[in-house]
């Protein structure tokens, strides 16, 4: 099967596009009067945003056409960038504070969130190592449990800052991710349980966080205090109807609704565009999960896959977390809506997400492969059996006693066969070959498989008639 680099998906390219501009358009109309009460020009924020769009889309151009190998090699530099950065927030005359947080580095006009980074930095390193980890994926002692301490200090970094709603991105980002790996159900049903648990008492241990806690479930006894923003935004949701008011005729966004044009911006685009633009903006978000799921299905190897569940799962889950605050199915939290929301880091770093998963697509498979071999893990027990069976062998005919024993840079999806071949010194029998990561490999050996099985049925291809 043919996976030569082709071009990149155009359709996830368009719709990613129309986000961008939705959200600087959005940004513009939501910021126009707070923007003029502040004594700045009206469209001071709307330039910011337009700003951080160009720069994100010199990103996401750079990215598409750097092969996606490029971050199997680096991701623990990344990460451990990543880990340094958020580090670095916490150091007095880095880290920038803002609204009784320190979640940014730089100065009050210029900064950058490095929470944003290690999110993506995460999604890089996991998908690395799940890679990496594939033959001994159930040995949690392994796989499971370095994976979850690198989750787990990531959160912790970004939950000190603090930052509970991109923890709770990441965490979730990081489960969608290992359930696509393959990773056993069980210890990652006892993390979910476990994080509901901390993330409750995490909620109750800030004030700000019960306030919001109490808003959720009862807005309407706190009308002027925690439950103010989430009444307001049903409000301007209300207001908007089926088709809106129009552009620029917001009137949560005069100064009734706090945070108009970061956290809250969907209610500004409902009331000015209606429920119908609402179904339009959906529709775009579901063309980019639906690409970024195709593009996983098609992905070449694991990494490919990995990487491309893990970028489209946190653009789901920003999106799933944010909508949720503002329609009244979740506590507010203050994630942003991806592509939409003002904020430069955010922007900047969905759009160089968007860049890889365009990498990924332009050396995806032309056909769907006939079995899928993301999770289909095969035990270190059943690789030792075999191998012992053909050192056995090998013994008996030789007098020698080879040791059997998993080669090192097998794991790697970047190598070809005779590579590992060469390394090991021994040929690649069927039974002792390395484990393939690539769809191609998958592919090749379903169809020996069948031409196997129709060659030792009777009238197959190489039965001869006795004449």
């Amino acid at each position: 099967m043919r996976t030569e680099r082709h071009q990149p998906d155009y359709v996830l390219f368009i719709a990613v596009l129309m986000l961008t501009g939705i959200g600087v358009v959005t940004v513009y109309s939501a910021s126009m009067v707070y923007d003029i009460h502040q004594g700045l020009a009206p469209d001071h924020f709307a330039i910011r945003q337009l700003a951080a769009a160009i720069l994100g889309l010199a990103a996401m151009g750079g990215c598409t056409f750097i092969p996606y190998h490029f971050w199997y090699k680096h991701a623990a530099k990344i990460m451990l960038a990543a880990l340094l950065l958020l580090v670095a927030v916490m150091v007095p005359g880095i880290g920038h504070k803002s609204l009784g947080a320190t979640r940014w580095i730089g100065t009050a006009s210029v900064h950058v969130q490095p929470s944003e980074i290690a999110l993506m930095a995460l999604v890089i390193y996991l998908a690395y190592l799940l890679t990496r980890k594939l033959p001994i994926l159930r040995d949690l002692r392994r796989t499971f449990r370095p994976a979850m301490i690198m989750v787990a200090v990531t959160i912790l970094l970004v939950f000190a800052e603090p930052d509970m709603g991109t923890a709770l991105c990441i965490f979730l980002t990081a489960m969608i991710l290992m359930f696509a790996a393959g990773v056993p159900g069980k210890p990652l049903g006892f993390t979910m349980g476990a994080a509901v648990a901390v993330g409750f008492l995490g909620a109750r241990m800030a004030e700000y966080r019960s306030s919001r806690l109490v808003a959720f479930f009862h807005p309407f006894q706190h009308p002027k205090s925690s439950g103010y923003q989430l009444i307001q935004g049903l409000t301007a949701i209300a207001n908007g109807g089926l088709t809106g008011r129009g552009f620029a005729s917001s009137i949560s966004a005069t100064g009734y609704l706090p945070e108009s044009y970061t956290d809250f911006i969907f209610a500004v685009f409902t009331e000015e565009w209606g429920w119908l633009g609402d179904l339009g903006l959906l529709a775009i978000f579901a063309v980019v999960i639906w690409r970024g799921f195709h593009i996983a299905r098609y992905a070449r190897d694991r990494f490919g896959s990995l990487l491309a569940i893990g970028l489209t799962s946190s653009i789901i889950v920003q999106t799933l977390i944010n909508l949720g605050a503002v329609t009244w199915l979740l506590p507010v939290t203050g994630i942003p809506l991806p592509f939409i929301s003002y904020g430069g880091t955010d922007l900047v770093m969905n759009l160089a997400a968007m860049g890889i998963l365009m990498s990924v697509s332009r050396e995806t498979e032309l056909e769907l492969p006939e079995e899928d071999t993301l999770a289909d893990i095969i035990s270190v027990e059943d690789i030792r059996a075999t191998r012992q069976d053909a050192a056995g062998t090998s013994r008996r005919s030789s007098g020698r006693a080879p040791v059997a024993r998993l080669p090192r840079a097998r794991t790697s999806p970047f190598r070809k066969r005779e590579e590992v071949g060469r390394d090991r010194g021994t040929p690649l029998k069927h039974a002792d070959r390395p484990i393939s990561l690539s769809w191609r490999a998958s592919r090749e050996a379903a169809a020996t498989k069948r031409r196997d099985e129709r060659s030792r049925k009777p009238g197959g291809p190489f039965r001869r008639d006795k004449r």
